[in-house]
């Protein structure tokens, strides 16, 4: 196979930079033109068409986590519990090498985990380059230059970050079975309040929107919160919005990442989260799902409690949540 250029997802992972480490590294063989090979970012939310995706055989282009493709983990077909960098490793039969453990292992915990291991210690990787016999100089600059990137982002996790979230985070208790869980709800643009809501503040779900209408459901994964129902509400609920007028199988709508009929949201299981767009994927279409009622439908979902606004337990039928298929509802019915 010819590959002139390497298309990747805007503002790629740690995953898709070393599955690109991998092909340059092993790839030779298979791939003729890789050492060379062009870099390029798909910044679109939606798939490549089928013309595009022609188009790319044809100009040598080969995709790297877009658009359904062979080395794409987002790909229903790839199964989704993998990784870009397992794919690449598959392929070029080098899943079990033993130099490479170490950091397929890594990737694997870090992008469907959230894990660490070695490879993300400064310390270990200072010892490697000492090894290797690289000069003090060079070792003392790369150390000083890494630090002063981590204390800056340091600095403002422990003050811009925690300051705009105990500032402007509405904080929500309610009852799952025997106890009380916390869930953040915040409008802000700094991506990072989420994950210290997550990692700092306990709260077991955080549902943030952006100024752009984007919005991202990240939960705890201490709580085990099962997002299927909701997720199904929310899709069910932007069909609708959008003129969608076929009839809706809620159960077909709690699939793990995102189709054409719903691009701009994605269910990411190994994470439990649910987004619309990202910081990489700035292009994706926001919701028209009105914010408040994501709320709704999240915090419904996730709970045992049943909201004032559902008759169901009376016989009645204007409960906003019947028509969305919550068990809660239809147990009661």
């Amino acid at each position: 196979m010819q590959v002139n250029k390497l298309l990747v997802p805007n503002k790629p992972q740690f995953d898709v930079i070393v599955a690109l480490f991998l092909l340059a590294e092993y790839g030779k063989e298979k791939l003729s033109g890789i050492s060379d090979a062009q870099i390029i970012f798909w910044t679109r939310s939606d798939d490549p068409t089928n013309e595009e995706v022609e188009q790319f055989k044809k100009e040598g282009i080969l995709p790297i986590d877009v658009g359904g493709s062979l080395f794409d983990h987002h790909s229903k077909d790839n199964g989704y519990n993998t990784t870009a960098t397992a794919l690449i490793a598959g392929y070029l039969g080098i899943e079990n090498n033993p130099e490479l453990s170490a950091l397929l292992s890594y990737v694997q915990e870090d992008d469907l985990e959230g894990l660490h291991n070695k490879f993300g210690d400064l310390v270990h990787i200072i010892k490697s380059m000492y090894k290797q016999d690289i000069t003090n100089n060079e070792i003392i600059k790369y150390t000083l230059t890494t630090i002063k990137y981590l204390q800056i982002a340091q600095n403002e996790w422990h003050f811009t970050v925690r300051r705009e979230f105990e500032n402007n985070c509405k904080i929500v208790k309610k009852k799952k079975g025997k106890s009380k869980i916390k869930i953040g709800v915040i409008e802000s643009d700094n991506l990072q309040v989420a994950n210290y809501g997550i990692t700092v503040a306990n709260m077991a779900m955080i549902i943030q929107k952006r100024s752009s209408g984007h919005v991202m459901i990240l939960t705890n994964k201490f709580y085990r919160l099962d997002l299927r129902e909701s997720i199904a509400a929310i899709r069910k609920k932007e069909l609708e919005l959008r003129g969608y007028n076929k009839v809706i199988e809620i159960d077909k709508l709690k699939f793990e990442g995102k189709n054409q009929l719903l691009p701009n949201w994605f269910y990411h299981r190994s994470l439990n989260a649910f987004l619309n767009g990202s910081n990489a994927l700035s292009e994706t279409e926001a919701t028209k799902v009105p914010f408040s009622e994501i709320i709704r439908f999240m915090i419904y979902g996730v709970t045992s409690e049943k909201s004032q606004l559902c008759d169901c337990h009376e016989g009645g039928n204007t409960c906003p949540y019947r028509a969305y298929g919550y068990s809660k509802c239809l147990d009661i019915r």
